[in-house]
């Protein structure tokens, strides 16, 4: 009898420590599975850097890009830049618009004072031989004029549509008459006074260069005058 005991308590022992075995094994399969599915699912140090690598590129050219951009026109004076800029604003207030402070093109008075005037160039972006210049007088913008920059408008001037223009016409007369607005080639005064004083250039049709030009002061045209018409 405890012979039998001792088999049957050896026997139950034994299937104890199969059971075991058994949880062990199937526990550790498990976890390899797992470890073996999370290695899948992250990304390789390679990738990783690969990955790193095109976003440090994209950044790059995207910076590039807007470098290139901002210094096509950064200093240089553009017909949209010419148009922002108003009579009486300071000379900071045109170098921030423009983004330089451009060149001393000729100089009188004593600094600081009411008479002091100054006459500024500045590179402008346009056709060949494009300029501007930019006149103050005690600190305060009295004229801008510039050639080159290029106008909004594709409209010519005839010599027959010049001879029609007559003085002490209005701007709007002279436009209706030549079918369109011009460029403005140079503007001083405050809009709408008596002193606003403006230059206006057509394209002309005639001779290479063909143009012609009309000043206005009070929005009457004083002065007309053209090249090469016909």
């Amino acid at each position: 009898m405890k012979k039998i005991f001792k088999i049957g308590c050896l026997g139950f022992i034994g299937i104890i420590a199969l059971i075991v075995v058994i949880a062990v094994v199937t526990s550790g399969n498990e976890k390899t599975k797992d470890t073996s599915e999370t290695a899948s699912t992250q990304p390789t140090k390679e990738e990783a850097t690969d990955s790193n690598d095109a976003t440090k590129v994209t950044n790059s050219e995207t910076e590039t890009s807007e470098e290139t951009t901002k210094s096509a026109d950064d200093g240089v004076l553009t017909k949209e830049k010419f148009e922002q800029i108003k009579d009486g604003m300071t000379y900071e207030e045109v170098v921030k618009i423009i983004g330089s402070e451009g060149e001393i093109l000729s100089e009188s008075g004593e600094k600081g004072t009411s008479l002091y005037t100054v006459m500024y160039s500045f590179e402008a972006d346009g056709s060949f031989g494009a300029n501007s210049s930019m006149m103050f007088q005690g600190g305060k913008l009295m004229n801008k004029s510039q050639f080159g920059l290029g106008s909004n408008s594709d409209v010519t001037i005839t010599k027959s549509e010049f001879d029609k223009i007559q003085n002490n016409m209005s701007y709007k007369e002279v436009s209706k008459i030549v079918g369109g607005e011009g460029e403005v080639a140079s503007e001083s005064g405050e809009k709408g006074t008596s002193l606003h004083t403006i230059m206006i250039s057509y394209t002309g049709e005639g001779d290479i260069g063909a143009n012609a030009s009309f000043m206005f002061q009070g929005d009457k045209l004083m002065n007309k005058t053209q090249i090469g018409l016909k």
